[in-house]
């Protein structure tokens, strides 16, 4: 089952998905992985979907964030700054 959630990080929402098991029950602890994306990506990202419906079916949960600027969290984007001082290298 996938649920939508949302925290707080440094005043900024940060939007995230949290993956269970079918098998889950409510209130049940199971072992847990965090499922990242790069760069321009987001936590819907084929590749990353894939990863965690894949680690639900083998009794895992994982959390998906989008991270600051990215997908539906707030923020700027920290490639961004990256980019910024990147520029004079050659």
């Amino acid at each position: 089952m996938e649920e939508k959630i949302s925290f707080q990080s440094d005043g900024l929402k940060i939007s995230g998905l949290i993956d269970t098991p079918p098998d889950h029950k409510p209130g049940e602890r199971r072992p847990a992985f965090i499922v990242l994306h790069g760069f321009g990506g987001n936590k819907n990202g084929q590749g990353q979907s894939v990863v965690a419906k894949q680690f639900a079916q083998w009794g895992y949960v994982t959390l998906r964030i989008d991270f600051r600027g990215c997908g539906e969290s707030e923020g700027e984007p920290r490639q961004k700054h990256a980019q910024k001082h990147a520029v004079g290298i050659p």
